[in-house]
């Protein structure tokens, strides 16, 4: 992949630490956005760009990091073919487990100058690792800055809910978006980040206490159903309780997620 080392080769200095760690394109700059408008995100496609990814377990950040930092391998190369990836264990034998593309970090710029740093997400969007933001998925930002400055990176080709390792399968995808402004009535209620695909509503709930994380979505789902179907809170909140389901995003991006899933059938008007 000639564009990979290109990349690597060119690649503008930069401070771990400070900025993260992760190969991120953009600042993309949507003319007409505003401050209080909402930047929509449709992944129009995800084309895999190589047979193969990698796990990493490296800098004992992981959900285990007491019991994990110091093992080798730091990373674990996975074969991903057919729409399949393989994990190799023991003597010949392999895990198989299902491809599903798409970008763990999706962002806008945030305000006050200072660059965010890419690893913990927020109300700007960012790392959030959510998995089911794959092609015909649609992602809601506030925007915060003129243009918006749109971003995005850390391509997936896997990942289980909670990404515990500290990675998914990461590999290189080529992303096609697009990027539309709103700014009607209904775009104001969008405060958060928040997703949809063809089968659910996806609110998100973050915070560094997984707990707190949990209750923030729980929060964010309500206000969902409130604002959007008029559900009255006792009637929303024990929609919840029987009939949505509440993910772990990722528990190792400092700002853990918890995100829930509400079926768009359950509503038919």
């Amino acid at each position: 992949m000639r564009d990979a080392r290109e990349l690597a080769a060119s690649a503008v200095p930069r401070d771990p630490e400070r900025d993260g760690p992760h190969v991120v394109t953009g600042p993309v700059r949507v003319a007409s956005a505003r401050p209080g408008d909402v930047l929509r995100v449709e992944t129009l496609s995800l084309r895999r760009r190589a047979p193969y990814g990698i796990v990493s377990t490296r800098h004992g950040r992981g959900a285990l990091p007491g019991e994990f930092a110091a093992r080798e391998p730091e990373f674990t190369f996975c074969r991903a073919e057919d729409g399949t990836g393989r994990i190799a264990y023991g003597a010949g034998r392999e895990a198989h487990f299902p491809l599903a593309p798409f970008l763990g970090l999706t962002g806008v710029a945030t305000a006050g100058g200072e660059p965010a740093h890419s690893v913990p997400p927020g109300r700007h969007g960012g790392n959030l690792d959510i998995k089911h933001l794959v092609t015909g998925s649609t992602l809601y930002l506030p925007v915060q800055v003129d243009g918006a400055g749109f971003y995005a990176g850390d391509p997936h080709y896997a990942q289980g809910n909670g990404e515990v390792a500290l990675t998914a399968l990461e590999a290189p995808l080529r992303a096609t978006f697009r990027l539309t402004v709103l700014r009607d009535a209904a775009a104001h209620l969008l405060r958060r980040p928040f997703a949809e695909t063809r089968a659910h509503w996806i609110p998100v709930g973050l915070h560094e206490d997984l707990g707190e994380a949990m209750r923030d979505a729980v929060r964010a789902a309500l206000d969902f159903l409130r604002e959007r179907h008029g559900m009255d809170g006792h009637a929303a909140y024990a929609y919840l309780s029987a009939a949505a389901d509440f993910e772990v995003s990722q528990v190792v991006d400092r700002v853990q997620g918890v995100h829930c899933l509400i079926r768009k059938s359950d509503f038919p008007s």
